[in-house]
C-alpha cells in the first residue's frame, strides 16, 4: 500500500513540474515610433512630434512656431505635460489660448490615428 502511494505521489508531483507557463503577450492599439503632424495654430502651422510607446504618450514636441510666447507658448507648455500626466490628447484648453489648444490636440489625435494597428 505505501508503494503504491509514493507511486501516485510521485506521477502527481512529476505530472504538475512538466505544466508549461503559458506567457500572456499584451497586445498594443499603437505601433511605437515618432509621428509628425501639423499644427494650425493662432499664428499659423506648426510641427508636432508625438513619440507613443507601450500605448502611452511618451513625448510630445512643439518645433519652431509663431504662437505668442505669453499665450500660445505656455498653452503649448501645459498641454504637452496634461498629455503626457493623463496619458490623452483630449486634455482641457487653456483659456486665451483656445485655437493653439484645439490645434495641438487635433496634431496628437492625428498621431494616434497614424499610429493605430
Amino acid at each position: 500500500m505505501k508503494k503504491i502511494m509514493i507511486l501516485c505521489l510521485s506521477l502527481l508531483i512529476c505530472g504538475c513540474a512538466n505544466e508549461k507557463k503559458k506567457e500572456t503577450v499584451k497586445q498594443t492599439t499603437y505601433k511605437d515610433g515618432e509621428y509628425e503632424t501639423i499644427a494650425n495654430g493662432y499664428g499659423g502651422e506648426f510641427q508636432v512630434t508625438t513619440t507613443i510607446k507601450n500605448d502611452k504618450i511618451e513625448d510630445v514636441v512643439v518645433k519652431e512656431h509663431n504662437e505668442t510666447p505669453s499665450i500660445g507658448g505656455v498653452a503649448i507648455e501645459q498641454m504637452i505635460s496634461n498629455m503626457k500626466d493623463n496619458n490623452k490628447y483630449d486634455v482641457d484648453t487653456v483659456s486665451g489660448a483656445t485655437k493653439t489648444s484645439h490645434a495641438l490636440k487635433d496634431a496628437v489625435k492625428k498621431a494616434f490615428e497614424e499610429a493605430k494597428r
